[in-house]
């Protein structure tokens, strides 16, 4: 694998979704089924959640851990057909949507936390990164997250890890520069333009993209990064394996409505 370049993964690397306000005007992006640009339609988290209970779970009521889990989607669904769910994510808007929508509170617990920090508690039958989540850390992160997963599941625990394939990734990065002005949106409540820049690193597989918000009302500009790191088959097959986990592999069963994203399973070593 590609040695990690420090310098791209330096200062401000994410848009700081944790930010109350961010998270905020997030969450409204999770909700709408108007788009799949925060958390899958419906539709398709109802069939995913069915693919895992019936696939992977035996239908026998299991534990789970669901890393970046958002609003809760999946813990909730899955709660109610009897596994016991520990949600965790940094967004304290989804998380406080996860705790007030919960469906049973004795077998489905949220905690606001930064996957890379916080203790995932376990053993776990199963745990889950979905929706191209893992690309958005360094390598090192990564790979310190994937040992915590390890450590969280019981002997012969399933993880599953739902990657943004490389060519995803490499299509986002290519993509010419554009502005946008809004009323409101993800990165204001008052009227602004965004412009985004893209830049693809094929060396370290990795695209930048750059948003330059300017307030229409008086002027102000602010500047936000988004890292995302592809991962090769082979590389990430190698770095599930360094760090403890066998038998990974791509499901094609999988559903899914596109084809940027690609699940794979592996089992605890």
């Amino acid at each position: 694998m590609t040695a990690q370049d420090d310098s791209i993964w330096q200062r401000a690397y994410k848009i700081p979704w944790d930010d109350p306000d961010f998270s905020r005007r997030m969450l409204a992006e999770h909700l709408t089924q108007d788009h799949d640009m925060a958390s899958r339609r419906i539709e398709w988290i109802d069939s995913q959640v069915a693919w895992i209970h019936t696939e992977l779970l035996g239908g026998q009521p299991g534990s789970v851990l669901d890393l970046g889990c958002g609003p809760g989607f999946y813990s909730h669904r899955l709660a109610k057909r009897g596994h016991r769910c520990c949600g965790i994510d940094f967004g304290p808007a989804s998380i406080k949507y996860a705790q007030e929508h919960n469906p049973d509170t004795s077998r489905c617990n949220f905690v606001l936390g930064d996957i890379r920090s916080v203790s995932f508690g376990g053993p776990y039958n199963l745990a889950m990164i979905l929706y191209g989540e893992f690309n958005v850390f360094a390598p090192d992160e990564a790979s310190a997250i994937l040992s915590k997963v390890r450590a969280s599941l019981r002997a012969q625990g399933i993880f599953i890890v739902e990657a943004q394939t490389v060519e995803a990734v490499e299509r986002m990065g290519c993509g010419d520069p554009s502005e946008q002005q809004y009323e409101s949106g993800l990165f204001s409540d008052r009227p602004y333009r965004c412009r985004t820049e893209n830049q693809w690193l094929p060396d370290q597989k990795v695209t930048i993209q750059t948003f330059t918000v300017t307030e229409e009302t008086n002027g102000q500009t602010r500047v936000y990064r988004s890292t995302t790191k592809a991962w090769p088959d082979r590389d990430l097959i190698e770095l599930l394996t360094d760090t403890g986990f066998r038998d990974v592999a791509l499901c094609d069963e999988w559903p899914c409505n596109t084809g940027n994203l690609k699940l794979r399973v592996a089992t605890k070593a």
